[in-house]
C-alpha cells in the first residue's frame, strides 16, 4: 500500500518536473517572468531595508522604553505658537528633584559647526582635524543612552572635567590603529582633554550622531552653568529623562503644567510669553514631524508611508506582469489542461499545480533579487545616506521576511492564471473552442491601467520635485552666494590671527573683500534677542535672530541697503548698542522703513533694560533655508575679532587658484592647523539634502516602475497579437499594409495609458501641492509638467507595444491562416 505521504510526495515531484519542463521549454517567457519579478522584489527589498533602518532608531538603548526628551511649546502674547526642543540649564535638576518618577536626567549641548581637534606628540607632526558633530553632555548621559564602548568605561567616561569620548571613526583619524584611551587631544580653545572612551558610531541607529563628547562642565560652558539660573532665557540644552519603569508619561505631562507655573511663571510673564512642557519618547524622535531637527535632522512618517507604498506598488506591478504574461501564454497550455481534466484531474489539483509553478518562479526570482540587492546596496546607501550592509540580509528578522514575500508574491502572481486556466472546459479545449472572454480582457487591461497610474504618478512626483530643486537653486537669497568661500576660525590661534590673515588675503587681486562673522546664512543660529519698541511692553516682544559681525561683512556678502548705513570700520560707537535690521524686523514691530533709522529698541535682559539704536535697514534675505519664511534678523558689530568664520568673496570663477592662494596665506600664519574651507552656495544647498535624496530615490524607482510596467504591456500586446493571428492574416490577404496593422494593434493599448493619465493627474496634483506646502517658498506645478509626464508614459508604451505589433504585422499571412 502506498501511503498518503508518498502519494503527495510523488505528486509534488511530478508537478516540479512539469514546472521545470515548462521553464526550459519557454526560455524567453521564463526569463521575462523571472527578471520582472526579481526586479520588482529587489526594489521592494531595498525599500523595506530602508524602512527597517528608519524605524529602528534609538530602540537599541537598554532603557529605550523609559527615555524621553522634554519638548516645549512657547506661546507669545499675539497667540503664535512654536515648538522648541531645548530648555535652559536649571530645568533638568528641578524636574529630577520635583518628581520621584524621574529616575535620572541628562542634558546635551550641540557644539558649533566645526571643532578643531589636535594631537601633539613629541617627534611627530601635529595631527589636526575638524569635526562637525561635537557634543557636551552631563556625566549621566551614558547612564541613559547605551553606546557600545570599544575602549574605556561608559559609566565613568564623562566624570572628569577635561575628559573626551571619541567615536571610533574620529579616534582612527587622530590615532590610526593605535589605542586612543588615555591619549591627549587638544580642542579649539587650546585646552587638553584626556581620552576616556571610544565608542562605536551610532549614525544609523541614533538621533544623536556625535563624533565626540566632552563634559558640560568643560570650557566656557562650566562657568556659564554655574551662573545660569534663569528658566526663561538661554534655551540651548536638550534635556532627557529616564523615567522609573511603569511610569505614565502623559500623567507626568499634566503635572508639568503646575511645575511651570511654580518655577518659571513669573519669569515667563516678565519675558512676555508662556511655555508648555511635554515629553517625547526618544524612540519616536527621528520620525517626529513637529520639528525638522532634534540634534540631527528628523524624518517624516508620511515619507515612510510613501516609501512603503512605492515598495508595495512596484511589487504589485511585477505581480500583474506575471499574470499578463502567464495568461498571454495560456493558450499553449489549454490542450494540456483539457487532457489532464479528461483524465480525471480536478480543478483543485490544477490550481495547486499552477500556483506551485508560480511559487517556483517567485523563489527563483528571490535568488536573483538578492543578487540585485547586494549589487545595488552601495548606490542605494549613497542615495539615502544610509550605511546598510549586505550582512543585514542574514539577520533572522530579514531572512524570515523575504522568503515570506516570495511565497506571497508567487501565490498572488499565480492566482489569476491558475484560476483562469483551471476553469477551461476539457471538451472545448480539446476541440480548440476556447476564446478570451470580454471580462477577462477587460480585467487585464484594467490591471495595465493600474500599472500606469502608478508609473505616471511617480513620473509626475519626480518632475515636480526636480522643478522644486531647480527653484531652490535659482531663488535669489538676498545676498551674493556665488564665489563666497567660508573659512572656519575654530581655534583661539586662528581667531587671534584674524586681522593678519584678512590683510594678507586682501592682497590677492582676485579677492573682492573678506570679513569675519559668528554665523553665516544656511547654518543654525540660536542667538536671538527679545526686542520691543520703547512705547511697548514685554508683552509685545518679537524674537529677533542676532549675529555679531565685522564691519566689512555686509559689504562682503553684498547685502542690499534699504535705509541708513552699514557699520563703519574703526567707529567704536557702532559696537555699543547699534543695530542693522532686516525689513521683517520692522514689519513685526510695526515700524515704517522711512522712520526706522534712529528708532530705538528695548531688550529686557534678566530684568535690565538694554536700548539699541537702528542705524540701517537691509533688504530681506534668507538666512534659513526656503522651508522657512523670512524672520526678523539683526546685526551687531562685534567689539572684538573672535569670529567663527572668515568669509572671502572672490571676483573670479577660477576657484582652484584662489583656494591655493588662501591656503598659502593660512599656512604662513597657522602652520600647525589644517586649512579648511567650503563654498557658501554648497553649504546652503545642503539644507535640501533630504529633498535631493528623495528626488534621486524617486527617479530610480520611477524608472523601475516604468520598466516593469512595460513588461506588463509587452505581455498584453503579445497576448492580443496571438489571439488575433487569423484576423491579421485575413487583413493582409485583403491588402492591409504592415503600417495599418501596426496602428490597429497599437491603438487599443494606448487607451489604458490615456485613462491612467486622466485618473492620476488630479491625485498627483493634490499630493504634490501638499508636499510643496512644506516650503515657505516654492515653485508652481505647471501644465507642462503634466504634459511631459503623459508624453513620456505614452511614448514608452508606444515603443513597447509597437515591437509586438510590428512583429505580428510582418508575419506571413499563409502561416497565420494555417494557425489553429
Amino acid at each position: 500500500m502506498v501511503s498518503h505521504t508518498e502519494t503527495a510526495l510523488r505528486m509534488f515531484l511530478n508537478y516540479l518536473k512539469i514546472a521545470c519542463r515548462q521553464l526550459l521549454k519557454n526560455t524567453s517567457f521564463s526569463l521575462i517572468n523571472i527578471s520582472g519579478l526579481a526586479i520588482g522584489m529587489a526594489a521592494c527589498m531595498l525599500l523595506l531595508l530602508y524602512l527597517r533602518s528608519e524605524l529602528s532608531f534609538d530602540r537599541h538603548h537598554q532603557h529605550s522604553k523609559d527615555l524621553y526628551l522634554i519638548n516645549s511649546e512657547a506661546t507669545v502674547a499675539t497667540g503664535a505658537r512654536e515648538e522648541y526642543p531645548m530648555l535652559s540649564a536649571p530645568y533638568a535638576e528641578a524636574i529630577r528633584s520635583a518628581y520621584p518618577e524621574v529616575a535620572d536626567v541628562a542634558r546635551l549641548y550641540t557644539m558649533e559647526d566645526k571643532t578643531l581637534l589636535q594631537v601633539k606628540a613629541a617627534g611627530r607632526p601635529v595631527q589636526a582635524i575638524y569635526e562637525s558633530r561635537g557634543c557636551q553632555a552631563d556625566p549621566s548621559f551614558f547612564r541613559l543612552f547605551s553606546y557600545q564602548f570599544l575602549e574605556g568605561d561608559a559609566s565613568r567616561a564623562l566624570t572628569e572635567t577635561n575628559s573626551i569620548v571619541l567615536s571610533a571613526e574620529t579616534a582612527t583619524k587622530l590615532f590610526g590603529e593605535a589605542p586612543a584611551l588615555n591619549q591627549t587631544v587638544i580642542l579649539s580653545n587650546g585646552t587638553a582633554y584626556k581620552v576616556t572612551g571610544v565608542y562605536k558610531a551610532e549614525s544609523s541607529r541614533s538621533h544623536i550622531d556625535a563624533s565626540f563628547f566632552i563634559p558640560l562642565s568643560a570650557g566656557w560652558m562650566g562657568d556659564f552653568l554655574r551662573s545660569s539660573q534663569s528658566f526663561s532665557t538661554n534655551n540651548i540644552f536638550y534635556t532627557y529623562l529616564r523615567l522609573q519603569p511603569g511610569t505614565d508619561a502623559p500623567a507626568l505631562d499634566k503635572k508639568l503644567v503646575a511645575f511651570m507655573q511654580r518655577i518659571a511663571g513669573k519669569d515667563m510673564r516678565e519675558a512676555g510669553f508662556s511655555k508648555r512642557l511635554f515629553l517625547l519618547p526618544v524612540s519616536s524622535l527621528h520620525l517626529y514631524s513637529g520639528l525638522r531637527n532634534i540634534v540631527t535632522p528628523t524624518n517624516s512618517m508620511l515619507y515612510l508611508y510613501v516609501m512603503a507604498s512605492i515598495a508595495l506598488l512596484i511589487l504589485i506591478i511585477a505581480c500583474v506582469n506575471f499574470m499578463n504574461l502567464s495568461t498571454a501564454r495560456s493558450l499553449r497550455r489549454a490542450t494540456e489542461v483539457g487532457i489532464r481534466k479528461s483524465l480525471g484531474a480536478g480543478k483543485g489539483a490544477l490550481i495547486k499545480q499552477f500556483l506551485g509553478e508560480s511559487s517556483l518562479l517567485a523563489f527563483l526570482s528571490l535568488l536573483l533579487a538578492i543578487i540585485l540587492v547586494m549589487a545595488a546596496l552601495p548606490l542605494f546607501n549613497t542615495i539615502t545616506g544610509k550605511n546598510i550592509s549586505g550582512s543585514v540580509l542574514l539577520s533572522p528578522s530579514v531572512a524570515a521576511i523575504f522568503p515570506g514575500i516570495a511565497l506571497i508574491t508567487g501565490l498572488l502572481a499565480g492566482s489569476y492564471p491558475a484560476f483562469y486556466l483551471s476553469a477551461f472546459k476539457p471538451v472545448d479545449t480539446l476541440k480548440g473552442r476556447y476564446t478570451n472572454r470580454i471580462s477577462v480582457a477587460s480585467l487585464r487591461r484594467g490591471l495595465v491601467v493600474v500599472q500606469f497610474v502608478i508609473a505616471i504618478g511617480l513620473i509626475l512626483a519626480t518632475l515636480v520635485i526636480h522643478d522644486q530643486m531647480q527653484f531652490l537653486r535659482q531663488q535669489p537669497l538676498g545676498f551674493a552666494q556665488d564665489r563666497q568661500i567660508v573659512i572656519p576660525l575654530r581655534s583661539e590661534a586662528a581667531q587671534n590671527a584674524y586681522n593678519s590673515l584678512r590683510q594678507q588675503i586682501l592682497r590677492n587681486p582676485q579677492v573682492k573683500d573678506a570679513a569675519g562673522t559668528l554665523f553665516y546664512p544656511g547654518i543654525r543660529n540660536n542667538m536671538d534677542f527679545s526686542l520691543y519698541r520703547p512705547d511697548q511692553t514685554v508683552k509685545d516682544i518679537q524674537q529677533v535672530s542676532i549675529n555679531w559681525i565685522a564691519p566689512e561683512f555686509l559689504h562682503t556678502m553684498d547685502f542690499q541697503l534699504v535705509s541708513g548705513r552699514f557699520f563703519a570700520s574703526g567707529t567704536m560707537a557702532d559696537t555699543s548698542q547699534r543695530l542693522i535690521v532686516n525689513e521683517a524686523t520692522l514689519r513685526k514691530l510695526a515700524i515704517p522703513v522711512a522712520s526706522a533709522v534712529g528708532q530705538r529698541l528695548n531688550f529686557n535682559w534678566q530684568g535690565q533694560i538694554l536700548s539699541y539704536e537702528i542705524i540701517g535697514v537691509v533688504k530681506d534675505f534668507h538666512f534659513e533655508d526656503l522651508h522657512h519664511p523670512i524672520q526678523p534678523y539683526a546685526f551687531l558689530m562685534a567689539p572684538h575679532h573672535h569670529f567663527n568664520y572668515l568669509m572671502v568673496h572672490s571676483n573670479t570663477a577660477s576657484m582652484k587658484h584662489i583656494i591655493a592662494s588662501l591656503e598659502d596665506s593660512w599656512k604662513t600664519l597657522l602652520p600647525e592647523e589644517p586649512f579648511e574651507y567650503s563654498f557658501l552656495d554648497e553649504d546652503f544647498q545642503r539644507n535640501y539634502d533630504a529633498e535631493k535624496n528623495t528626488s534621486h530615490l524617486l527617479t530610480y524607482f520611477t524608472f523601475i516602475a516604468i520598466f516593469v510596467s512595460c513588461l506588463g504591456l509587452f505581455g498584453l500586446a503579445a497576448f492580443d497579437a496571438q489571439q488575433r493571428t487569423k484576423e491579421i492574416g485575413i487583413r493582409k490577404v485583403l491588402g492591409a499594409s504592415a503600417l495599418s496593422i501596426t496602428a490597429l494593434l497599437s491603438k487599443d493599448f494606448l487607451k489604458p495609458v490615456l485613462l491612467a493619465f486622466l485618473i492620476v493627474s488630479p491625485l498627483a496634483y493634490l499630493g504634490m501641492q501638499e508636499w510643496l506646502n512644506n516650503f515657505a517658498y516654492h515653485t508652481h506645478i505647471s501644465g507642462g509638467t503634466f504634459l511631459a509626464a503623459g508624453a513620456l508614459a505614452f511614448l514608452t508604451a508606444l515603443l513597447t507595444v509597437s515591437a509586438q505589433a510590428i512583429k505580428a504585422s510582418l508575419t506571413d499571412p499563409a502561416r497565420s491562416l494555417r494557425t489553429e
